[in-house]
C-alpha cells in the first residue's frame, strides 16, 4: 500500500452523499464540534477524504457516529453497509 494515511477517507464521502438529505463537508464538521468537540476546518476535512491526512482514533471515532455507519465499513474491513449496524 503506497504512503497511504487513512483508509476511510473515500468511506467517510460516500457516507456523506447516502444521507438524505446529503450531508456536506459543512454539515459534518458542525455535527462533530457540537456532539464531540472536534474542530475541524473544511480543508481538513477534504483532507481526510482524499487520504491526504492522518485521522486519529478519536476522530475515527466521532464521525463513525455521526454517520451512522457501521466502523467496520469506514475502516474497509467490510463491504457490507447495513442500518442495522450503526451506532445506537
Amino acid at each position: 500500500m503506497a504512503d497511504c494515511r487513512n483508509l476511510s477517507g473515500d468511506r467517510i464521502r460516500i457516507a456523506r452523499s447516502l444521507h438524505r438529505p446529503k450531508m456536506t463537508q459543512e454539515d459534518l464538521i458542525a455535527k462533530l464540534q457540537v456532539e464531540h468537540q472536534i474542530y475541524f476546518s473544511r480543508n481538513t476535512i477534504s483532507r481526510i477524504e482524499t487520504g491526504e491526512r492522518y485521522i486519529t482514533d478519536c476522530e475515527l471515532l466521532a464521525i463513525f457516529k455521526v454517520l451512522k455507519v457501521p466502523i467496520l465499513w469506514l475502516l474497509r474491513e467490510t463491504d457490507k453497509l447495513d442500518n442495522k449496524l450503526s451506532p445506537r
